[in-house]
């Protein structure tokens, strides 16, 4: 429930990959538990997601006001003090906003098993929800003329290797194929605007990177060159290293390779990278409590 608290949403297949990654039994034990507090109203089961070709579509599960209660009663910090369940059963029914939301969370999963695995801290976590609450408006880079347009990543996060170093700042961005260039381009101006102008205030940091994930390699260096095309077009070819795009699954590859491996292209330059420096070892404790906090403050 704590987890389910810090990600919004989640699946028995994200619980499963999580929390009983030695279970190899197609998620069944991960859904029996979410069952059961799913029927003791702990969690509220929502709209099936469509059923793909084999097996049976996944429930979706977030807290219901019982879970929020049992963990506001033990001094867990809510998310969202916000809580109305049918407006959380009306966004079940919109499969793409779902799919999308999902997506993001898995590759928050795989942030939180680096953490368990790795010398790596997760001090801060914005979900996609929290982002909405406290939207920022800026004047798209290159476009004087256009509407000031609101910038809300899919998720944002940070990453610690050690205590001496300072937090990567990861504002993630999932496609799915779906923009066309005009769209993506007007995101990659209200983007580059955003983060040269209240991003570091309102974030209180002094870096930013943009993680694209996308499906597939082709998708990957169609949305390179559109970025790198509208960044040199705004005069803002200088931002292109804060952009970088991956076609890695994120369910599908090692945590750690998805961070550390370079799997990760900038919109300039073809040589891959990582989108963190070189892996810490191993450490000898595995807590998985602490990374589930929420964050302390919102956004400005």
């Amino acid at each position: 429930m704590r987890a389910i608290n810090s990600f919004q949403y989640m699946t028995a297949a994200q619980v499963g990959r999580l929390f009983y990654p030695s279970q190899h039994d197609n998620n069944r034990y991960a859904q029996r538990r979410l069952r059961r507090l799913a029927e003791e109203s702990y969690l509220l089961r929502l709209r099936e997601l469509p059923t793909p070709r084999l097996g049976s579509a996944p429930l979706v599960f977030t807290l219901a006001d019982k879970g929020r209660r049992f963990l506001a009663a033990r001094g867990v910090p809510l998310v969202s003090s916000y809580y109305r369940p049918s407006e959380e059963l009306a966004k079940a029914w919109d499969n793409p906003f779902m799919e999308h939301t999902l997506a993001a969370i898995d590759v928050l999963v795989a942030a939180a098993l680096l953490c368990r695995e790795h010398q790596v801290t997760m001090p801060r976590l914005l979900n996609e929800r929290q982002l909405k609450r406290s939207t920022i408006r800026v004047q798209p880079a290159g476009q004087p003329d256009s509407r000031p347009v609101s910038v809300i990543p899919d998720a944002w996060f940070q990453l610690q290797s050690t205590a001496d170093e300072s937090p990567i700042s990861i504002a993630l961005e999932l496609d799915r194929g779906t923009e066309a260039q005009q769209h993506w381009r007007r995101k990659v101006a209200s983007l580059s605007a955003w983060a040269t102008g209240p991003y570091r205030r309102a974030f209180d940091t002094d870096n930013i990177t943009i993680a694209v994930v996308v499906p597939t390699s082709r998708r990957r260096d169609q949305l390179r060159e559109w970025t790198r095309a509208e960044l040199t077009a705004a005069g803002q070819a200088a931002l292109s290293d804060i952009f970088l795009f991956t076609q890695a699954s994120p369910v599908t590859t090692d945590p750690a390779a998805f961070f550390f491996a370079p799997l990760w292209s900038t919109p300039g330059d073809d040589d891959p990278v990582s989108l963190l420096d070189s892996p810490p070892q191993k450490q000898a404790s595995t807590d998985d409590g602490w990374w589930l906090r929420p964050a302390e403050r919102e956004v400005e």
